[in-house]
């Protein structure tokens, strides 16, 4: 419905500006509410400024995640929220219980609002070096909105290209990005600890395989384009470059470098990150950074010949290591597989091809220059991937078939080679 509703607004609302197709307003929609930054049209040059405080509303409604959005309205009505929009609100956290939602759904609210208004001033005072004042609030809010919603549009053709060599402004955007792909459960933890108490594993699991990933990444993106797209610019510039696209390839979106100049392993690099993701209840996609860290922790168990997978003195559940090698299989399944159909249906090449699949299933909005050029049954595609990138794939599995387990017969067992 949201999705239906900014299409009709983007292909009205450009209308008498310039003409937007029905499937690019689509497109722009999906990949707005999706919060993944794909773009077929130029946001700043092409769509008119009512256009823009469209995009501009629904990757908000789209970062706090639709059933937040909407549970959000009655309180801020001051009318009661009622016991099935509390299980909406919590189930799209992936809590069990609904008790608190009202204390969490406000303090959600407040912590969003408030770290996208800090963002804004930041970014303005930044972009007064560069517009006049109206301008620069405009791209302030704009910038700062989409960024903490890891959506990764913005009103300049060339991303954040011509702030590649500042400070502030590269700095701001990824403590934003950081912010909102940790998730709110995390985050709200990491502001409201009581002195003395240690961190829930969830959130310990979070954080170090977040901060892992932004290391390792910024690493391998630095060795691989050295000699590349690196050569010739001083070293800080090297690594604060580096640091970007680690933090934003992980369902963010936005870039200080030129994508399709990258080399094949720098690609490589990107890919693996998008793959994995921000964390689960946040701004962010891709296959969650909660199930790249219980596979590591399954294969270390494995590989000590422990039968437990523990995870800070705790013991994870069989069935929750079941579900995070479900969800990757599918993930990987998906991303195989569309990147097939769409190389049949495209003239590109299949590492251009492959980029896109994985950027648009975990609503990223990393492009090598193709998006725009896609057919229309390609750009249909790009727009189912997003919409189970942003749902979620065994979420959208599950919802579709039978899941229950009614048998009641049990098996032998066997041993299968490895």
């Amino acid at each position: 419905m949201l999705i239906a509703s900014g299409t009709f607004l983007l292909w009205t609302g450009n209308f008498f500006y310039k003409p937007l197709r029905l499937i690019d307003a689509l497109f722009t929609a999906t990949s707005a509410v999706c919060v993944t930054g794909l773009i077929v049209v130029d946001t700043g040059s092409f769509l008119s400024p009512f256009s823009q405080w469209v995009v501009l509303l629904l990757i908000q409604m789209g970062g706090l995640g639709v059933m937040t959005a909407f549970t959000a309205l009655p309180l801020l009505r001051g009318s009661k929220i009622g016991i099935r929009q509390r299980l909406l609100f919590t189930g799209g956290l992936g809590l069990d219980t609904p008790a608190g939602a009202v204390r969490l759904l406000a303090k959600i609210l407040k912590m969003t609002f408030a770290i996208e208004l800090f963002g804004a001033l930041l970014l303005f005072g930044a972009f007064l070096e560069y517009f006049e004042p109206a301008r620069a609030m405009y791209n302030a809010v704009f910038h700062s909105v989409s960024a903490f919603c890891n959506a990764g549009f913005s009103t300049f053709s060339g991303s954040l290209v011509a702030f590649s060599e500042t400070g502030t402004i590269p700095g701001t955007v990824m403590a934003l990005i950081v912010l909102g792909g940790l998730g709110f459960i995390p985050l709200s933890e990491v502001v409201s600890l009581p002195r003395g108490r240690r961190l829930s594993p969830y959130c310990r699991l979070v954080l170090s395989v977040t901060f892992t990933l932004i290391i390792v990444g910024s690493f391998l993106l630095l060795i691989s384009e050295w000699n590349g797209l690196f050569r010739g610019i001083p070293f800080h510039l090297k690594i604060w470059n580096a640091l970007f696209q680690s933090i934003t390839a992980r369902t963010a979106g936005f870039n200080t470098i030129s994508i399709p100049a990258m080399s094949t392993t720098g690609l490589f690099v990107l890919c693996l990150l998008m793959i994995i993701g921000a964390s689960p209840g946040s701004t962010g996609g891709g296959m969650k950074t909660t199930t790249f860290g219980i596979l590591a922790l399954s294969s270390i168990t494995d590989i000590r010949g422990r039968k437990e997978v523990v995870l800070s003195g705790h013991r994870l559940p069989p069935q929750t290591v079941r579900k995070a090698l479900t969800l990757t299989f599918l993930y990987v399944g998906t991303i195989l597989g569309s990147a097939f159909i769409l190389s049949l249906t495209e003239p590109f090449d299949f590492r251009g091809v492959f980029f896109e699949v994985v950027s648009a299933l975990g609503t990223v909005g990393l492009s090598t220059g193709i998006t725009g050029e896609l057919s229309d049954t390609g750009k249909l595609i790009l727009i189912l991937l997003m919409f189970w990138g942003r749902v979620g794939i065994v979420t959208f599995v599950y919802g579709m078939l039978e899941t229950e387990d009614k048998t009641r017969i049990s098996y032998a067992d066997t041993n299968v080679p490895i």
